[in-house]
């Protein structure tokens, strides 16, 4: 509904975790036992958990991990899970961005931080937050506040960094790099709206929560703006039927809703109309409506296009 920038090259940061967990997802299942491996040379390195070779935990438990607090280390475990080596399991994900028509991404790590050569937009990252959306075990792993884990010997909470969550902002995911300033792409279903958000290059504030002060100005700006239009009302003569004992009038037993922007719906019209439908152009949109099946014919009482006119005149 707002965009800028959307095919502008950009860092990922930790959205790129998405991709890392959308490939795990399809290749295991959250009850699969493993066991924690990481390359020999690896380097903890940014947002980590300190994850020890050796260490067992279910993949569900790995996804708390990379989803809710962001681990970089818990990337890389799961790139063992597939390969030792790492440049198998890139091929992986970018082969997968390009089956989901990311066209204009590529990975250079499972993790996020800034690369030569780690990039995507963010059409691309649209295109990926939907298929997240559709996958709900991945859902309901980005939807927790929090998680438990005895991986040190003791149980230990992890927030999720999505610091939105309490305000109904059930993910997707949080990022932060150099490159990518604060990144955050947000989902919201409240007043029965599902508005998803994407946030990159947000000014890196003293408190580092302001891709969450933008998240909220988008959000706004959507609930404020865009709106079921009313294009026919309830209980309005829509057609009648005629034979040669009676005259049936039919009428709508909805309201008949467009969703869009209030500000620019204003331009409703009739375009064809016959015994068995009509149709009707909202801007750019073409609806119809069918009639139902009758031996008897339709007639039309009243001047449809004055009709439609006067419910655009009157949202």
């Amino acid at each position: 509904m707002y965009f800028k920038n959307i095919n502008a090259t950009i860092a990922p940061a930790s959205l790129t975790k998405l991709m890392t967990s959308l490939i795990l997802i399809e290749n295991y299942n959250l009850s699969d036992y493993i066991e924690i491996s990481l390359p020999s040379d690896y380097i903890y390195e940014g947002k980590v958990a300190y994850l020890k070779s050796g260490q067992k935990m279910t993949v569900e438990s790995l996804l708390e991990f990379i989803l809710i607090y962001s681990a970089n280390d818990a990337c890389f475990a799961v790139v063992q899970l597939f390969n030792e080596n790492t440049d198998d399991f890139l091929a992986l994900m970018n082969k997968r961005a390009k089956q989901l028509g990311m066209n204009n991404t590529n990975f250079k790590n499972p993790d996020g931080l800034d690369q030569d050569g780690h990039y995507t937009t963010l059409s691309d990252l649209l295109i990926l937050s939907k298929e997240v959306i559709d996958n709900y075990e991945l859902l309901s792993i980005i939807m927790r506040k929090s998680f438990i884990s005895n991986i040190e010997g003791e149980d230990k909470v992890y927030l999720n960094t999505n610091k939105l969550i309490e305000r109904n902002f059930y993910g997707l995911k949080t990022g932060w790099t150099n490159e990518a300033g604060l990144t955050f792409i947000g989902l919201n279903q409240s007043n029965d709206r599902n508005i998803l958000t994407i946030v990159n290059r947000s000014f890196v504030n003293e408190k580092k929560d302001n891709h969450f002060v933008d998240t909220q100005k988008l959000y706004s700006a959507s609930i404020d703006t865009f709106i079921n239009n009313v294009v026919i009302d309830n209980n309005v003569d829509i057609y009648k039927i005629r034979n040669n004992f009676e005259t049936l009038t039919f009428k709508s037993t909805v309201s008949w809703f467009v969703f869009g922007n209030k500000l620019d719906i204003s331009n409703i019209t009739l375009n064809e109309f016959s015994e068995t439908k009509f149709d009707y152009v909202v801007n750019d949109d073409l609806y119809n409506v069918r009639i139902s099946d009758s031996v008897n014919s339709v007639k039309w009482d009243f001047n449809l296009s004055s009709f439609f006119s006067f419910f655009a005149n009157n949202n």
